[in-house]
């Protein structure tokens, strides 16, 4: 909060308007007008939750109370939709997108489908981050880790840009983990579909938060297994599930393996495309921290069992730009573990 307004007030004494000149010309900007949430994902999943629930709450702290309308779009593991808002979406702050935290990388690691220089959006704050789990439906063969390099383990996935394509590669190339990708599904709840009907072992890169919006009996009905946790920490209640930096232990491998799970901390990203108005970035940002604080959105989301965790837009910004000043050698080996 005090980084959001230092910024805001950084701004404005580098200009010539005062505070309630910038929230009056806002609020003259935005009444009467929708806000477009462009959301990476089909219907039915955690991001989908999680941009639904901002939805409702979001706007009643945006100057001028605009409406909002949420935009599915899916497809190519977030590619589809951070492709969009690089290029397409009109750069007035009249559109935001909730995308998949891997996009925050993607640039960088994923370079062949990303049409965009992650360091240019104008983010605007991060909602949560937590790591992701590769699980096995109950009737897979897959119990555990050490399972991995001797029996098969298909997993779906969205795309190529998406954690449930990246981390089973990661596996492969790691522990001589027997993976399979099978990609196109439109969404992550239609993976859990493939799960139960038997078309896949499992998936990879699923939040403990998007498991229990999606199938929230499948863990305490035990029927599926956790395998592995994908990210910089351990997800505090399952201290007993390997995390995969703790599997290794060439330190190149390890910083390379860090660069990929960055992305974890920025799990639930908001953006907006490159180059809007800065004093409309500061009334955005500023709407979304005052709806991180108010109850009425953290009683909805704790109703969900959605994570909130919120990192500011520009700390946001401050840890992409860091992220992206490795080295090629990093890069190249982070390259090299997800090919």
């Amino acid at each position: 909060m005090m980084n959001i307004r230092l910024a805001c007030a950084a701004l404005l004494a580098a200009g010539t308007l005062t505070v309630g000149e910038v929230n009056a010309q806002s609020a003259d900007f935005y009444r009467g007008k929708q806000i477009q949430l462009v959301v990476s994902t089909a219907t039915g999943g955690g991001y989908d939750a999680y941009a639904r629930t901002l939805a409702r709450h979001f706007v009643h702290h945006v100057p001028g109370t605009p409406s909002i309308v949420v935009q599915n779009m899916p497809g190519a593991g977030g590619l589809r939709a951070t492709n969009h808002m690089y290029n397409s979406a009109a750069a007035d702050g009249t559109v935001i997108g909730l995308v998949h935290g891997s996009m925050t990388t993607a640039d960088l690691l994923t370079p062949d489908g990303a049409q965009f220089d992650a360091r240019k959006f104008s983010w605007v704050g991060n909602i949560d981050g937590e790591p992701g789990f590769c699980a096995a439906w109950h009737a897979s063969p897959v119990k555990s880790i050490s399972d991995l390099k001797t029996r098969e383990f298909v997993v779906g996935s969205t795309g190529s840009g998406a954690g449930l394509d990246i981390h089973p590669r990661v596996l492969a190339k790691l522990l001589g983990a027997k993976t399979r990708v099978i990609s196109g599904y439109p969404g992550g709840a239609d993976v859990a579909l493939a799960m139960e009907r038997g078309e896949v072992d499992g998936r990879c890169s699923w939040p403990i938060s998007a498991i229990e919006v999606m199938r929230p009996t499948w863990l305490p009905d035990k029927r599926i297994n956790l395998l592995v946790q994908f990210g910089l920490e351990k997800h505090p209640n399952f201290p007993d599930v390997p995390l995969i930096t703790e599997l290794v232990s060439d330190p190149d491998t390890k910083a390379a393996l860090e660069l990929i799970l960055a992305e974890r901390e920025l799990l639930r990203p908001i953006m907006a495309p490159p180059g809007i108005p800065p004093a409309r970035l500061s009334i955005l940002r500023k709407a979304f921290i005052d709806t991180m604080a108010n109850p009425a959105f953290v009683a909805d989301a704790n109703k969900q069992s959605l994570g909130v965790n919120p990192m500011d837009g520009a700390k946001m910004q401050n840890l992409i730009e860091r992220v992206h000043k490795v080295s090629p050698e990093l890069v190249k080996r982070a390259l090299e573990l997800i090919s």
